[in-house]
């Protein structure tokens, strides 16, 4: 995903949100665990693994659903949000 320079939104505070620890970012964020269809067989139909992060103060999302490990999509969720608050965040 692109971005210019003028769809970049400013963020107030002083540590940009995509620096924080692990557990100071998630504490602003609320996790979802999700059900995916798609190949994976039963254990992808029956087992909430796949995991969506929603950063509550800017409404941005990191989601995974590739593995069929919570903990590993859950860490490829992070991971993303990061990225996507790098990419559409930045501060004054």
């Amino acid at each position: 995903m692109m971005t210019t320079a003028d769809s970049v939104k400013p963020l107030s505070g002083k540590i940009h949100p995509a620096c924080l620890d692990q557990e100071r970012l998630l504490k602003d964020c609320k996790i979802q665990y999700v059900r995916r269809s798609g190949p994976g067989g039963q254990h992808r139909n029956k087992v909430e693994t796949g995991v969506v992060i929603k950063h509550l103060p800017t409404n941005l999302i990191g989601e995974a659903s590739e593995t069929r490990q919570q903990a590993r999509n859950r860490q490829v969720a992070v991971f993303r949000l990061r990225v996507n608050l790098a990419m559409e965040y930045r501060l004054p």
